[in-house]
């Protein structure tokens, strides 16, 4: 690829560049992204466009253009929609650091989604208002709680099993996973009422919990941990009383489970406000890569957009 001449873009490149390791992305990811900006930058040279301030959303939507008719060197066809989508979503993020420096005022490539196709058609994502409708059909304080702790602290199922009552720190308003995903410990806040009623419930407990099995926080019928299967079953029991979960096909309502509130509280964060690298940190991922694949950035959050 020609050398960028335009200094603004070449100091560009090193800038972001830098931002990026600091977010722990992976150094080939790094490479990647760096090389997709820099010749979205020379498309801009060649444009006689040399200017930050001076890039439209019609630039973004010829650029687009252009890669759609792009040869993958490798074996000589037009380049894929989902790496061409890729390389977009790459400049739409590099946009939203530039808003949240102050360098823009306005994104200029809000108005357009490069989303990927294949995660939307296997993913199903709670929207904020569905969430409060599975809050308002529970019938008793485990399932509000479990609710509280599966969605609201992002856990994954196998974290929910292993999950026990000293884990819940009441005095700090915190929930600690000692056990993640590769032994990965991470410690996540919660909010005064969830503490209020994860306290409410142990409360309701303490005769039940005499005779339990282990520490668990939450008991089967049994007294003992409960299982994986137990919380997906009482998840689609509540889906069940909802309005919009009887609309769900038996085909949708089988890839629903206790990652399906994981996947909608990451998404969430992001459509309120919370950086990337904060929800990396909450959902315990190593690589902030991770992150990204888990979360689905909407309308809203391309307006809004912040790295």
């Amino acid at each position: 690829m020609n050398e960028l001449y335009t200094e603004i873009y070449q100091q560009e490149l090193k800038t972001y560049k830098e931002h990026l390791e600091i977010l722990g992305y992976h150094k080939a990811t790094i490479t990647a992204k760096r090389l997709y900006l820099k010749a979205f930058f020379k498309y801009l040279e060649e444009n006689k466009i040399f200017a930050l301030e001076e890039i439209q959303a019609k630039n973004i939507a010829e650029y687009y253009k252009i890669l759609q008719q792009k040869k993958n060197f490798k074996n000589g066809e037009p380049l894929s929609r989902e790496s061409v989508n890729g390389r977009m979503r790459n400049i739409q993020k590099y946009f939203g650091y530039l808003l949240e420096l102050g360098t823009l005022k306005k994104n200029p490539a809000s108005a357009l989604i490069f989303s990927s196709e294949k995660e939307r058609k296997e993913r199903i994502i709670f929207t904020q208002e569905q969430i409060q409708e599975l809050y308002e059909v529970t019938e008793n304080l485990q399932e509000r709680n479990i609710l509280n702790i599966a969605y609201g602290c992002g856990l994954r199922a196998g974290e929910l099993v292993r999950i026990n009552k000293e884990d819940i720190n009441l005095q700090e308003n915190l929930v600690v996973v000692e056990k993640g995903k590769n032994n990965k410990r991470r410690i996540i806040p919660i909010s005064e009422k969830i503490k209020e009623e994860i306290q409410e419930f142990l409360k309701s407990q303490e005769q039940r919990t005499k005779n339990q099995e282990g520490n668990a926080l939450f008991l089967n019928i049994e007294n003992r941990r409960m299982q994986a299967k137990s919380f997906v079953a009482i998840l689609k029991r509540l889906l069940q009383k909802t309005e919009f979960g009887q609309k769900f096909t038996k085909s949708e309502l089988q890839k629903i489970g206790i990652h399906t509130l994981r996947h909608s509280i990451a998404t969430h964060l992001l459509e309120n406000g919370m950086k990337l690298e904060q929800v990396q940190y909450f959902l315990g991922h190593n690589q902030i890569e991770t992150t990204e694949i888990y979360t689905h950035i909407n309308q809203e959050q391309l307006d809004n957009l912040k790295m």
